[in-house]
């Protein structure tokens, strides 16, 4: 076959569906086309011509409900002379079940990232397969027949039922109570894995074939479904294989890979800054900003090196009086893993320091310089503040000093209210500052713990500027000079100090928070999320004399982590000593293995590292003696089913939020235990490979590059739970209503050589300068993932434990 047929995906608004899509086209060797359920299509039959199959995917809800499942409803209706072959996956699977008569109920105990052994008929799309061992994510299931537990291999399950005479099973469930940790027995015996229709091409199965968790049998078995595919539309429908029928007929084209959202179709990538589509009335004191080229040969890098010697992060920044204003410190010395933690920034931010901010609540994005704000139009850039910043970042490219971490760009945060929106999820209320806020920081220090050697840089993105060389040699010879002593710096503030500070204090309360987690399994027993990740904040409030940078240097101390950091930027201070980093991206390099350069491509990675579990070192026994956790007793825990399945979950998440940017998306690291200083988690590796030819030209800002896998994958899938949308919904309302503001958002750095490092903002503490009293209200969020196997008294003890590695910065427990 010369061509590849085009298959038709009906997307549920799940976080896996992009995994599916690309198992699809590496299985079948086809196109696929995304489509969401709630399309409006005037004409189905006609727009529905060009396609040799259709897939429903799974999604949150239950199938009865008609807003959940959308066109699948519509698919199952069609006229015999019309249909097509089809396989519907979880919730495609209960909708083609529920049409057939079954009844769909919830599961005693619900299995979300539960893996088990399928068995199966050894025919029609199990031809070969006698098992399958795959993952589940479902918190209901379809019911055929009323004495299902009868006899668990009678031969009547095999046969369609009274209910349900045009459903042919293929495959049960048999693990039943075996499948679960022993106080979560609750399951039928046998559950239906898979069907088809007696009469037509309809199949579906149950389990998630395309999880990193499941065997290849799972994914054979979409191989083989699509082998009988191709067999029937030979048989009945040939002209859906050729080469003519392909195009996208009349005017449909616009519908596809094009959500329906709250607030407008696709609306947080139309949406416009401009006064005329907010009605602000900004642009009567702002002028509107455009990116200009850059002189020819500039930007260029002025710097200098130097051995570490006694520098410290604490000493540069006393010596050279930089954390005074406004600042951007990433700060890895206290704590460095491979590949991780191995070099720090310090981000100079100057009066005339670019800013560029933009606002959720008023769809606003305006660069700021030396006390002049100036609009930019997003109707330029698709409505999209990304595509801007992708921009802006492309007038400052350069091509050298490829192997150090940062050269120069762009340092700053993006709120977890910036991350909904790109999700399509409205966030009520005002903020405290804007949800977006990038420096571009023209002069750094540099800190390569590896080489053990400080760069001091000055991007210098103006050929009439001459300070570079002047500020350059001037901080080399201050830091030289105080790289010869034993500078170590110490905070001036004690814990007792700051307890002393303390005006008042609101946390969490035990009874609150265990209903919300209740209310959290709730919703995921009526199959409407597979993992929720609640979260709490706890107030302080503090006098206004307290250096936040003391703090910093306390925190940085009794809770060491490779992605901590000190930020003052615009009215936010926030102390981060975060473990976990949310993605990087590398610059695009030639491969390796390309000998001819003028035919290869380039690639650039995108990693992510989300955590999820976690195991306190310090313990109490039911006696009331202490116990601290060895790694070994931690590991045995984390192999826990509950423990993998929460980390699985996000996992399957992020690589779906990958493949909708990268062509190649692979784990590197699957559920490795790593040891922090009060903590033990569990940590998988994820990345992705965007491709280009080395023969693109340099004038092609718009090219996929690491800010739009960023942008895909807001807000970080290890603080919202799967599927992303539909759990940021529910989040919103558990949770009250509450801004996480930049708690659960990301912080890190765009740099001009192409690369970029963030890191979620958890483990941290954060103010909004807000006029009026002389004290300060300082924030700290804590929470855990909660799943059908999560206990009450677990959750809140891991919510606790969490708080608790910044809580104590206040001499608090």
């Amino acid at each position: 076959m010369s061509f590849k047929p085009r298959v038709l995906f009906l997307d549920a608004y799940d976080s896996f569906s992009n995994n599916i899509i690309a198992l699809l086209e590496a299985q079948c060797n086809v196109h696929v086309t995304k489509l969401y359920i709630d399309a409006v299509i005037p004409d189905l039959e006609d727009f529905l011509s060009v396609f040799a199959a259709i897939v429903c995917g799974p999604g949150p809800g239950n199938p009865t409900c008609a807003k959940d499942v959308g066109l699948f409803k519509d698919i199952w209706a069609l006229p015999d002379n019309n249909i097509i072959p089809v396989l519907g996956i979880c919730l495609g699977f209960q909708s083609l079940a529920h049409e057939l008569g079954a009844s769909i109920v919830c599961l005693p105990q619900p299995r979300h990232g539960i893996r088990t052994c399928v068995t199966t008929t050894s025919t029609s799309i199990f031809e070969h397969v006698p098992e399958v061992h795959t993952v589940q994510y479902h918190s209901l299931h379809a019911i055929i027949r009323e004495d299902i537990d009868t006899d668990l291999m009678d031969t009547c399950l095999w046969k369609p039922s009274v209910l349900c005479p045009k459903l042919q099973p293929l495959a049960w469930d048999f693990s039943g109570q075996a499948g679960m940790d022993s106080k979560f027995q609750k399951n039928p015996h046998s559950i239906l894995m898979a069907i088809k229709h007696k009469d037509k091409p309809f199949y579906g199965v149950q389990f998630h074939p395309e999880s990193v968790c499941s065997d290849p049998s799972a994914q054979r078995v979409v191989a083989n479904w699509w082998r009988s595919a191709l067999e029937w539309l030979s048989c009945n429908r040939s002209g859906r294989l050729s080469a003519d029928n392909t195009a996208i007929p009349g005017n449909f084209g616009h519908l596809l890979d094009e959500p329906i959202l709250e607030g407008g179709r696709n609306s947080q990538m139309t949406r416009s800054g401009s006064p005329a589509s907010t009605g602000s009335s900004a642009s009567s004191v702002m002028t509107s900003y455009s990116i200009h080229e850059s002189y020819e040969d500039y930007p260029k890098l002025v710097s200098a090196a130097l051995p570490i010697g006694a520098l410290t992060i604490p000493s540069i920044c006393n010596a050279l009086n930089l954390v005074k204003d406004e600042c951007v410190i990433l700060d890895s010395e206290m704590r460095q893993l491979p590949q991780l933690g191995e070099s720090s920034i310090i981000g100079i931010v100057l009066p005339d320091t670019k800013k560029i901010t933009y606002s959720v609540e008023t769809k606003l994005a305006i660069v700021q310089q030396g006390g002049k704000d100036d609009l930019v139009d997003l109707d330029d850039y698709g409505g999209n503040i990304f595509s801007f910043i992708k921009a802006f970042m492309f007038k400052y490219k350069i091509n050298t000093n490829a192997d150090r971490a940062f050269c120069g760009g762009l340092m700053g945060y993006i709120t977890y209210e910036a991350g909904l929106e790109t999700v399509g999820v409205p966030v009520p209320g005002r903020s405290n500052g804007p949800d977006i806020c990038f420096a571009f920081v023209e002069r750094s220090i540099l800190i390569d713990h590896k080489q053990h050697t400080v760069y001091i840089q000055f991007l210098q993105t103006d050929k009439y500027d001459n300070e570079a060389d002047s500020w350059v040699s001037e901080t080399a010879a201050i830091l030289e000079d105080l790289s010869k002593h034993n500078t170590e710096s110490t905070s001036n503030i004690q814990h007792q100090m700051l307890s002393q500070a303390i005006r008042q204090r609101t946390l969490p309360t035990e009874s609150e928070y265990k209903a919300k987690i209740a209310h959290c399994q709730e919703e995921i027993g009526a199959g409407n999320s597979y993992e929720l990740c609640l979260t709490d904040q706890t107030s302080i409030s503090l006098e206004d004399n307290v250096s936040s940078w003391d703090m910093f240097v306390n925190l940085r101390q009794i809770n060491p982590a490779p992605f901590a950091a000190y930020l003052r930027l615009g009215s936010l201070t926030l102390l981060s000593t975060s473990p976990e980093r949310f993605m990087n991206w590398s610059r695009f390099q030639i491969s390796s293995k390309e000998l001819d350069e003028s035919e290869s491509e380039l690639f650039s990675t995108c990693q992510f590292r989300p955590i999820k579990g976690t195991v306190k070192k310090n313990q109490v026994r039911p006696d009331g003696s202490s116990h601290r956790v060895s790694r070994l007793e931690a590991t045995e825990t984390l192999k826990t089913q509950k423990e993998q399945a929460e980390n699985l979950m996000i996992v399957d998440l992020i690589r779906h939020d990958l493949y909708g940017v990268c062509r190649d998306v692979y784990v590197k690291g699957l559920m490795v235990v790593e040891e922090y200083e009060s903590v033990f988690q569990l940590v998988s590796v994820i990345e992705g490979r965007l491709f280009k030819s080395s023969q693109s030209t340099a004038s092609a800002p718009d090219e996929t590059s690491g800010i739009d896998c960023l942008a895909a994958s807001l807000p970080p899938g290890s603080m919202t739970g799967a599927p992303k949308r539909r759990s940021c919904q529910l989040l919103r309302e558990i949770e009250d209503g509450k801004a996480r503001s930049v708690y659960s958002g990301v912080l890190g750095y765009m740099c001009v050589s192409g690369k970029g490092d963030f890191s979620v903002v958890i483990r941290s503490i954060y103010k909004w300068d807000i006029p009026g009293p002389d004290t300060s209200t300082w924030k700290i969020g804590a929470g855990g993932a909660i799943t059908t196997l999560s206990t009450e008294d677990d959750e809140w003890e891991e919510m606790v434990t969490k708080l608790e590695s910044t809580y104590r910065l206040f001499g608090s427990k």
